[in-house]
């Protein structure tokens, strides 16, 4: 599928394992009831323990199978780091986030948000159509403690989808979203901040 529009990552940070799970919730329900425009979301999570989780609820009301976009894959990417790659799909994250970057992509906000989730964190990333960014926003920041938006051109965005696909093709694992969390030990080594 070709995108048409340019589309914007929305990303919000919370200071618990929670918070972003409500927000995807309302995103949902949202989604739903006609308010609200999403191409797809995610949630991730950082444990008590370091581990990365990602997720999403049982609803997958944002028209994408059980496989994270390659625009959501990219900032998920950004935002977990070389660190956290192994524990989101490893090859197929990294190689999104390297695309992103590479297409000129402003990353150094999503980075720093990533940096700051701490353990008993959480995080939630939303690929939104550019005319409902200023409403998914309202809906996510209750109980944000950041939010950053970035617009990525259309151009841009077929790019990732592309790499996606063209990864999924050539059997390279891909995160997923259905049936729970994808842990993995993402803590520290040789001084490299854990996500």
């Amino acid at each position: 599928m070709t995108t048409q529009v340019p589309v914007d990552v929305v990303v919000a940070a919370y200071q618990n394992e929670q918070g972003a799970n409500n927000a995807l919730k309302e995103l949902e329900t949202a989604k739903k009831d006609g308010l609200i425009g999403i191409q797809d979301a995610a949630v991730l999570r950082k444990d008590n323990q370091s581990k990365l989780h990602i997720t999403e609820t049982a609803d997958k009301g944002f028209g994408r199978g059980a496989m994270i976009g390659g625009v959501a894959g990219a900032a998920l990417g950004v935002i977990a780091g070389p660190v956290g790659w192994a524990a989101l799909g490893g090859a197929a994250v990294g190689g999104l986030a390297s695309k992103l970057r590479d297409t000129g992509f402003r990353d150094e906000r999503l980075r720093q948000m990533g940096e700051s989730l701490t353990p008993g964190t959480s995080a939630i990333v939303a690929v939104v159509e550019h005319e409902w960014v200023r409403e998914v926003e309202r809906r996510i920041e209750n109980e944000a403690k950041d939010i950053v938006t970035e617009a990525i051109t259309a151009d841009i965005a077929d790019q990732l989808e592309q790499e996606h696909r063209r990864m999924e093709q050539s059997g390279t694992e891909m995160p997923r979203k259905e049936g729970g969390d994808m842990p993995g030990n993402a803590g520290t080594s040789g001084g490299t901040p854990a996500l």
